[in-house]
């Protein structure tokens, strides 16, 4: 349809069209009453919904191979994994110690429930990585690289804020994302959403990959729930929803963290290669680039 746009308008359509759908996928758990993981699967699929209309209807970049690997799929970046899954750990494993150590909480021993309820556990955590790996595909994987443009920075920026705001219709027309008092939360939502772009965006430029954001972002998903079980608080909705829940000021604040120790990683200019050896291609239509 549209096989001229730049590569920011490219952008400006896949975040009109992904928030578009956010609502629609916010309207219909509420209208059908879904609960739990058919919510989350319908809610999450939306950007990789984006992201393929963008690439087979929209633009049809997704009728070459290269419009695919710009995605960042078929690389894994593997030397990254490994801040992907211990450092998103470190982060919310600090932060509640950080509040174990006030007088808001302390941490209890869990009961061991036996084989089953792992199992079960590990099943649900591969389906959370599926689901991460939705949104990953459509704001770190198609929206990102088509901001570069703005600078990388300004791309990581506004990137989180489409990622933020694409979670504000779950949150004001649906309770399947409880936030407590929504003029606390939605601004602390808004902080931890974008400190977290930061983090996931450079691990995704510095390695050329979607993996290791999606990795990162599924061991949030998996480790802040964990983590509530084993404190123990009077104050619930300030511990574990303010402080350490999966936007609390703490998870912001080690994410911030986190994307500066990674920024460090990534070349000053994307123009040249990034120190982890992988070459940055440029786009041949706006100048964008990541590495690849």
């Amino acid at each position: 349809m549209f096989t001229k746009l730049s590569d920011l308008q490219k952008a400006a359509v896949f975040s009109v069209l992904v928030l578009v759908l956010a609502v629609t996928a916010a309207l219909s758990i509420k209208a059908l009453g879904l609960t739990s993981l058919l919510a989350g699967v319908v809610w999450s699929s939306t950007p990789a919904l984006a992201t393929v209309i963008m690439l087979l209807v929209v633009t049809r970049d997704g009728h070459s191979r290269q419009g695919w690997r710009s995605l960042g799929l078929h690389r894994l970046g593997l030397k990254m994994w490994w801040i992907a899954i211990f450092g998103t750990l470190l982060i919310t494993v600090v932060a509640s110690a950080v509040v174990w150590l006030t007088p808001l909480a302390s941490v209890v021993a869990p009961a061991f429930g036996g084989v089953s309820p792992l199992i079960s556990w590990l099943i649900f955590q591969v389906i959370v990585l599926v689901l991460s790996l939705s949104e990953e595909i459509g704001i770190r994987g198609y929206l990102l690289p088509k901001l570069l443009p703005m600078g990388r920075k300004r791309a990581l920026l506004v990137s989180g804020l489409v990622w933020a705001t694409w979670h504000m219709p779950l949150i004001f027309l649906t309770s399947f994302l409880p936030v407590g008092n929504k003029l606390i939360a939605v601004p602390l939502f808004y902080a931890t959403i974008i400190a977290a772009s930061f983090y996931y965006g450079y691990l995704r430029i510095y390695s050329g990959s979607v993996w290791p954001a999606t990795i990162a972002h599924t061991v949030h998903n998996a480790a802040w729930g964990p983590m509530s079980a084993l404190t123990v608080t009077a104050y619930p909705v300030l511990v574990n929803y303010y402080l350490v829940g999966d936007f609390g000021i703490l998870i912001a604040i080690g994410a911030a963290i986190a994307a500066v120790l990674v920024g460090r990683l990534v070349h000053p200019s994307t123009d040249e290669s990034q120190p982890g050896g992988h070459p940055v291609v440029r786009s041949t239509t706006t100048g964008s680039t990541l590495a690849r």
